[in-house]
Formats: C-alpha cells, sequence, structure tokens
C-alpha cells in the first residue's frame, strides 16, 4: 500500500490479524484488584466517592463486579467509573507478517476495504503494539484509567471482522518526532473515521 505525502510515496507493509476470540462482552466485570471504594480513592474517581458511599450494597464488592450490578440495576451512572469506549464489544487477535518489521517502530495504519480508518504511532515495536494492547484488550483498560484509543480502535476492527477484510499496515520509522509529524499530516490529509471521530468526542467531553 502506498500514500502520497507532498511529492513523496510512502509504501506501507500490510500485515494481516489472525483472530483467536470474538464477542467479548463487559470485560470490565474481570477487574478485581479493588474493591468500589477503593478506586475512588485514586485521583481519577474522586469525584465518584459521594456516589460510591451510597452505594452501601455495592462499596465492598470487588469494582467489575460492583459496576457491572450498576449495569444490571439500569444505573447509567456506570459509564462514569469507565472510559469512552469501555463497555463495547472486544475481539482478541494477533498479526502475522515480516518479523523483522514487526519487531520495528514507526507509523501504522488500519485498512479496510481499502478504506484507511485510523492512524496511530508504535513508539516501541509495532508486534508488543498490535499483540498486547490493541488486539488483547484487559479488564482495566476499560476504566477512566486506562487506554480509551486502545479500546475504541479494537471494538472498531470488532465490528468489521464480520463483513469486511482489515488489516493493519505498517512504516518503520526511528525518531518519534517524524513519526507524530506524519501521523498528523496523514490524519490531517486523509480524515480517517475513527481518528476524526475519537478527537471529536474527546473536545466534546472536555467542553462539556
Amino acid at each position: 500500500m502506498f500514500i502520497q505525502i507532498n511529492n513523496e510515496k510512502l509504501e506501507f507493509t500490510k500485515v494481516e490479524l489472525i483472530v483467536l476470540e470474538q464477542g467479548i462482552a463487559d470485560l470490565f466485570e474481570s477487574f478485581d484488584k479493588k474493591t468500589l471504594a477503593e478506586l475512588t480513592k485514586q485521583k481519577k474517581y474522586e469525584h465518584l466517592k459521594d456516589f460510591v458511599n451510597g452505594q452501601t450494597h455495592l462499596k465492598e464488592m470487588p469494582a467489575g463486579v460492583a459496576i457491572k450490578a450498576l449495569k444490571k440495576e439500569g444505573n447509567h451512572f456506570y459509564r462514569q467509573f469507565l472510559n469512552n469506549y469501555g463497555d463495547l464489544i472486544y475481539s482478541r487477535f494477533v498479526v502475522s507478517g515480516d518479523e523483522d518489521l514487526l519487531r520495528q517502530r514507526g507509523v501504522y495504519t488500519i485498512i479496510s476495504n481499502n478504506e484507511l480508518k485510523f492512524c496511530g504511532v508504535c513508539a516501541r515495536t509495532f508486534k508488543e503494539r498490535f499483540n498486547q494492547h490493541i488486539g488483547n484488550i484487559y479488564a482495566k483498560g476499560c476504566y477512566r484509567d486506562g487506554t480509551s484509543t486502545h479500546c475504541h480502535v479494537n471494538a472498531k476492527i470488532t465490528q468489521l471482522l464480520q463483513v469486511s477484510d482489515v488489516y493493519f499496515a505498517i512504516y518503520p520509522m526511528d525518531n518519534e518526532k517524524a513519526m507524530n509529524k506524519l501521523k498528523n499530516t496523514i490524519v490531517k490529509r486523509f480524515e480517517p473515521e475513527w481518528n476524526i471521530r475519537s478527537n471529536r468526542e474527546v473536545f466534546e467531553l472536555s467542553s462539556s
């Protein structure tokens, strides 16, 4: 795959996804390292303390179990404990491709039916980012202090797996400043759907 930036033609190498599991729901429920009350001792959850203190039947339960109970009760406040994409349907996958390339870092794109859906940066290796983070969402990652981008991208990939061909395309680079510059240039020029939507939602959240 080639991406034209000004007068330069950049070749991105295709990386296949190997899907291991699909239909992973309520992943946040598995988090049991802290009780709901203990969770509110962390800075990102302090503003939820009064609410939790009022939930006497839940506050000493493992956080994930308590939040799932709120969801089952129809109490939409449970979402306040999660990031914007923390209660979606996920899948688990790994990547297959040139191992030498996958051990490098740089800029990556996600392609579906020949359409550029997302562009991101791997400061560490591509393989680590894809296999251990985007392709393997963990329970705590669904929370306010988790990584919302990984949840967002995984959920979007999961939606498309049944209906289209989805793959990564990578462009190795060493310099992080150059990586971010290229990523920002690609996003500005091509406006990938998932980048633009994510940025807009973050803006709306911070503006409200």
